[in-house]
């Protein structure tokens, strides 16, 4: 399966590229796109066209859902959307004129899914989903494919079971960045103290830092003082940056 992050920082762009975007290819019929930020303008549209494209949408921060006004332009075979349940309403004003052209003009199916602690099958693959802990409703996820393949998406949250149970059992985990330091948090965010429990209880193989703040980490090499104090958590720890592709 391949990986592609799209979009690597959180609140608004930096330096180093867009917000929050990752991209799955589990097979030649679907592509997964874990979250909508403005780095999905790196999607070449011609790996969406004609596929089925399911959106998980951690939240509806705007650096997670800008991607909502581009995807007309991905003409996929059918669309749908992941949300947390208490936020359709939200999503259905978002989702529709003035601000974005509504799913009934896209020309192609759009269903809209809701999940909180859900388990939805895919045919070749699942997703399980998992109620996070922000200042809004947000949901982590993990996919699992038929060939065993797992990841484990988490950004947005405090330390929370849902956090730890998504990241316990996974081959590969992206998580939010902490602060590089003991700054602490306003309590919707992991602190140092924080990520450094989820590294030590994660079961994954890999594990992918990514959402980095833009005021913390302005750049790619900002990003590289957060492994001084993580290191030593996980013996193989990727710093993301917007472009990076991994195969799993």
């Amino acid at each position: 399966m391949e990986m592609i992050f799209y979009g690597t920082s959180g609140w608004f762009e930096t330096e180093s590229g867009g917000t929050s975007c990752v991209g799955l290819f589990p097979n030649e019929t679907d592509v997964i796109l874990l979250d909508l930020g403005t780095g999905v303008r790196r999607l070449e549209r011609d790996r969406v066209q004609g596929r089925n494209l399911t959106v998980v949408l951690s939240h509806l921060h705007l650096d997670h859902c800008y991607g909502l006004h581009v995807l007309p332009m991905f003409r996929p075979a059918r669309l749908t959307i992941i949300v947390h349940r208490s936020l359709q309403p939200h999503l259905a004003v978002l989702f529709s004129h003035p601000f974005v052209k509504p799913a009934h003009e896209l020309g192609f199916p759009v269903e809209i899914r809701v999940v909180e602690d859900t388990l939805i099958e895919f045919g070749q693959w699942t997703l399980e989903t998992r109620t996070l802990q922000h200042n809004t409703p947000v949901i982590g996820a993990r996919l699992r494919t038929e060939a065993g393949q797992s990841v484990a998406y988490c950004v947005d949250t405090s330390l929370c079971d849902g956090l730890l149970g998504l990241a316990g059992d996974c081959g590969t985990l992206i998580i939010e960045a902490s602060p590089p330091d003991d700054q602490k948090t306003n309590g919707f965010h992991l602190d140092l103290a924080e990520l450094r429990k989820v590294l030590d209880a994660t079961s994954a193989e890999k594990v992918i830092l990514t959402h980095f703040g833009a005021l913390k980490y302005p750049d790619r090499t900002s990003r590289e003082r957060l492994r001084a104090h993580i290191g030593d958590c996980h013996g193989d720890i990727i710093m993301a940056h917007d472009g990076l592709t991994i195969r799993i």
